[in-house]
């Protein structure tokens, strides 16, 4: 699923940055239309994330007992994994900015995460593939903090602390994005509502959704496995011909208005976390497709983090050589194509993996995925025993 995500990403990135930007294509029309469907790429990302991430807290919170030795390996773990390699993707786009290749300018914000936390992205858009690695971060910052508080105020069990936090973080975007004003068109829409962190957390909270189900239900997780996929499938996919729909008959004014705050952005979370039962059951039969799928999700945030810069400078040079876009088009997707690969991979292996490998040193390994039928449990931790903090050994 990340595999076809990112390349979807990919393909959309490729045809707004080679094709619409440089003139050789409108944005209007059925090319509209799709353009804006493969927004349910980053959906996709975003409840995987969820999913990951929430099953790894569970267990950790499972296996260290206290509140705050849990969430310390937490932080730990996913800043070494994520923040390194987006610092250097920062200064490479304030440099890119800085030499004229790339709109906008670099601001503290982004070093914050909190270019897009409440509001929409000042523009010109500057590095603009960042507000999902925001959200991502803000997610990570929060669901700890949740569960401590939810903790601090309840003595429930643990497998209800994780159920408040999911609503939360559903609960809350979703309230917010029906006081705000309907979008009047569909760059509106992804400005002040889609692309802001507050509005948006919902997307990974589907993913700590499914995360729940597959370690507290397993009966419900094992059963109806295609049932559920197919009922999932239709709903991601009713969602985007709604949205074809809608850009397809007005484009410009984005008619499907309050629908598109609510329903575009739940039904793709909500059909994805039926789909993982099945998607979580499956193993690559064919050798060649498992190794894909492997290196892809290795590579996955170094492509995206690399993959337009590398279009702008590509776009950059072709001008300053005077070639003509239309003719040498045909070559240069392909070319940006393998070297977005080479890139993201000789980014991973030098730099993004030997750093997140220092973790290791500081910090105990958790597994991530669903889970089977029977928790991961160290000796002595209670199946349901409440998530306080662990009493000090006596001296």
């Amino acid at each position: 699923m990340r595999t076809i995500a990112i390349s979807v990403v990919l393909m959309n990135h490729g045809f707004l940055g080679f094709f619409v930007g440089p003139g050789l294509s409108r944005w209007e029309g059925w090319r509209a239309a799709l353009s804006a469907c493969a927004v349910f790429s980053i959906e996709w990302l975003f409840v995987l994330s969820g999913f990951l991430i929430g099953s790894m807290m569970i267990r950790s919170f499972e296996t260290r007992g206290g509140w705050g030795a849990s969430a310390r390996d937490f932080w730990l773990r996913r800043w070494f994994r994520t923040i390194p390699n987006y610092y250097l993707f920062l200064l490479v786009n304030a440099l890119l900015a800085w030499w004229g290749v790339e709109e906008g300018r670099f601001a503290w914000s982004f070093a914050l995460f909190s270019q897009n936390l409440a509001s929409a992205q000042v523009k010109p858009l500057f590095f603009a593939e960042a507000w999902s690695l925001a959200l991502d971060e803000w997610f990570y910052f929060l669901m700890p903090l949740l569960l401590g508080l939810a903790a601090l105020l309840t003595r429930l069990e643990r497998r209800q602390l994780f159920w408040i936090v999911a609503g939360l973080l559903i609960g809350v975007p979703s309230v917010l994005r029906t006081v705000v004003t309907p979008s009047a068109h569909f760059f509106q829409w992804d400005d002040d509502i889609r692309r802001v962190t507050l509005m948006h957390l919902d997307a990974t909270g589907w993913g700590v959704v499914a995360a729940i189900l597959s370690r507290w239900h397993p009966r419900w997780w094992a059963s109806w496995q295609g049932a559920k996929a197919l009922l999932g499938l239709t709903l991601t996919i009713g969602a985007a011909a709604a949205m074809f729909y809608f850009m397809l008959i007005d484009w410009r004014g984005f008619a499907g208005g309050r629908f598109n705050d609510l329903a575009l952005i739940a039904a793709p979370g909500v059909g994805i976390v039926l789909i993982l039962p099945w998607l979580a059951s499956q193993r690559a039969g064919v050798p060649g497709l498992r190794w894909l799928a492997a290196r892809m999700g290795d590579y996955s945030y170094s492509v995206y983090l690399c993959h337009f810069p590398l279009m702008l400078l590509m776009v950059h040079f072709a001008k300053a050589l005077g070639l003509d876009l239309g003719i040498h088009v045909g070559w240069m997707v392909p070319l940006w194509l393998v070297l977005v690969l080479a890139l993201s991979a000789l980014v991973f292996h030098i730099f993004e993996k030997p750093v997140s490998d220092l973790r290791e040193r500081f910090t105990r390994r958790v597994q991530a995925g669903p889970f089977g039928t029977q928790p991961v449990l160290e000796p002595g931790v209670r199946r349901r025993e409440p998530m306080v903090p662990a009493p000090s050994p006596d001296p």
